[in-house]
């Protein structure tokens, strides 16, 4: 019998070594028990933890399942290795995370022992980084996220990575063998990736401006729904020749507006002074202000009934309040923080009540007021006042880094379609939301962005360029979306009506309904699906790593 580590009171294992991690798999492998892997949590709980999965499938859901499954918290597990630091490579463990993850449940994640961080100290970089950069380095390569772009990829800094597979053999996989690709996007069910080999890219910096406008060709500097007139690029032209970009936008009646990301790479002047890249307001308080104040109108919104929605803003009064006391304390104590955090937690308390309590009866003046709000929020942007930006790398190029994962907690399904049918894409999409109104637009932007083609098997952007819808769910919203006749129904038949192909963000919601359907419309649009899937049964004959949700999401058996 192998002998393994002791599980913690949370529920995880918590190996420092991978001779720990070996054990565990083969001890599951003897026993008949799952093993599974998580990071920072930013994909869905189902896709992330063993069974049962009797938590919501949300993203952030910290707790495993109770059972004698094995979890797997790799915070122990966050060394990076420098083998040639004039050349740039490095070997690092699989739970380091990217850059700060700040819901870290063990407090080890730190900027300063972050991959992104370490590397820049030394004149290193990568290629590319998505919107955020909390995720562990193997769960935001195994799920396939990346970028707004169609000219740099994170594959190009991968080189190999360390597998333990479900009988609990270790060996490198390295890029250019038979079977790297297919190690690319794998969602941990070919193995245990317990270290990356990369080779890093020297650090630039990115120059670049943000700026929203209406979505009309008049009022917008992009031809959104056509191919391109009056010197303004189509929308597929503008995706496939801007070094790095993202949209946001929100349709909603009374709104209607684009806010535009876009940056280019650079290098440092010789008296570089850097302006980061602001997402929300100027200082730290007042962003906690403003994020606080869209959770009310979201939540708000989006449930039924004051008990419910008073009920669900307790843990954005909680984020509220840790998040100032964490700051304060950095700078006025520890004492003073949670006297000043304790004070406006109970000043906008005060002020909370009653709006949210007349709201929730009398939701339709809400609505009236929704489109004033979100329009302040998010101002058309003055001639020649963009919001300008030059910074480094690793702390401007992930936008989103700034929203916190419960105040502005977002849920999406992200639809990747091949670039070339942009145009077609974002006119449904536009007819989708002006026929259906609210029950389309909901109450969120939608996201908009492309994606560079992948060599990487299950990689939805395999072997081709692609525009990535993401559809926004307000994390405290009622419901699932993902069900049968709920939100994202209608934008996964919009597609497939109109023969739009797509694939989806593994780590993101994925149709939870007619299973056998989904899994054989998602084989049909991925070449080496049949090829992956003989692989997953060869290298884990016991179905370690292979849960019920991925049972049914990959054969459609439940």
């Amino acid at each position: 019998m192998t002998n393994i580590i002791h599980k913690d009171k949370d529920g995880y294992y918590r190996p420092s070594t991978e001779d720990e991690i070996v054990n565990l798999v083969k001890y599951a492998y003897e026993n008949g028990l799952q093993v599974r892997c998580r990071g920072a949590a930013h994909s869905v709980a189902h896709s992330i933890y063993s069974d049962p999965n009797t938590e919501p499938n949300k993203v952030n859901v910290e707790k495993p399942p109770e059972g004698p499954n094995i979890n797997i918290m790799l915070d122990q597990f966050r060394k990076l290795d420098w083998i040639d630091k004039e050349k740039g490579l490095i070997e690092v463990e699989a739970g380091l995370n990217l850059g700060l993850d700040p819901r870290d449940p063990s407090g080890v994640s730190t900027l300063e022992n972050s991959l992104l961080y370490q590397t820049f100290k030394e004149g290193w970089t990568l290629e590319d980084l998505g919107g955020i950069t909390h995720q562990t380095v193997s769960g935001f390569q195994s799920t396939g996220s990346a970028g707004g772009t169609t000219m740099y990829t994170l594959e190009d800094n991968l080189i190999a990575f360390r597998v333990i597979d479900g009988m609990g053999n270790v060996e490198w996989v390295e890029k250019g063998s038979e079977l790297y690709n297919a190690f690319g996007v794998s969602m941990g069910l070919l193995g245990i990736i317990t270290k990356v080999r990369i080779q890093l890219t020297p650090n630039f910096y990115i120059y670049g401006q943000q700026i929203t406008t209406r979505t009309s060709l008049e009022k917008c500097p992009i031809d959104l729904f056509g191919d391109g007139r009056d010197g303004k690029p189509s929308y597929e032209e503008y995706l496939r020749n801007t070094p790095y970009t993202r949209m946001l936008w929100w349709p909603q009646k009374g709104v209607d507006r684009v806010v535009i990301w876009e940056a280019v790479r650079g290098k440092t002047l010789p008296a570089f002074f850097p302006a980061p890249y602001k997402e929300f307001a100027n200082t730290f308080a007042a962003t906690q202000v403003e994020q606080l104040g869209a959770s009310i109108l979201f939540t708000t919104l989006g449930n039924k009934g004051f008990i419910r929605t008073w009920s669900k803003l307790q843990l954005s009064f909680k984020a509220f309040y840790e998040n100032l006391k964490k700051f304060w304390s950095k700078k006025l104590g520890s004492f003073i923080a949670v006297i000043l955090s304790a004070f406006f937690v109970a000043l906008f308390y005060i002020i909370a009540l009653p709006l949210v309590l007349f709201f929730s009866i009398f939701k339709f003046v809400l609505w009236i007021l929704y489109a004033p709000i979100v329009s302040m929020l998010q101002p058309i942007s003055k001639k020649g006042k963009a919001q300008l930006f030059m910074d480094y790398m690793w702390r401007s190029l992930p936008m989103d880094n700034e929203a916190g994962d419960i105040l502005m907690g977002t849920e999406f399904t992200e639809i990747w379609i091949p670039l070339e049918y942009s145009k077609k894409v974002m006119n449904l999409l536009d007819n989708l939301f002006k026929e259906k109104g609210r029950a389309a637009t909901g109450t969120y932007s939608t996201e908009i962005y492309a994606g560079i083609s992948s060599d990487y098997w299950m990689s939805p952007a395999y072997k081709t360029d692609v525009i990535r819808v993401d559809v926004f769910w307000y994390s405290s919203n009622e419901g699932d979306p993902s069900l049968k006749g709920e939100y994202y129904e209608q934008f996964w038949e919009l597609f497939v009506d109109n023969d739009v192909p797509f694939r989806l963000h593994w780590g993101k919601y994925l149709p939870n309904y007619d299973y056998t359907r989904w899994a054989e419309y998602l084989r049909s649009q991925t070449p080496k699906w049949d090829d992956f899937m003989a692989l997953r049964a060869q290298r884990d004959p016991k179905n370690v790593f292979y849960t019920s949700y991925w049972k049914k999401h990959l054969t459609g058996v439940e």
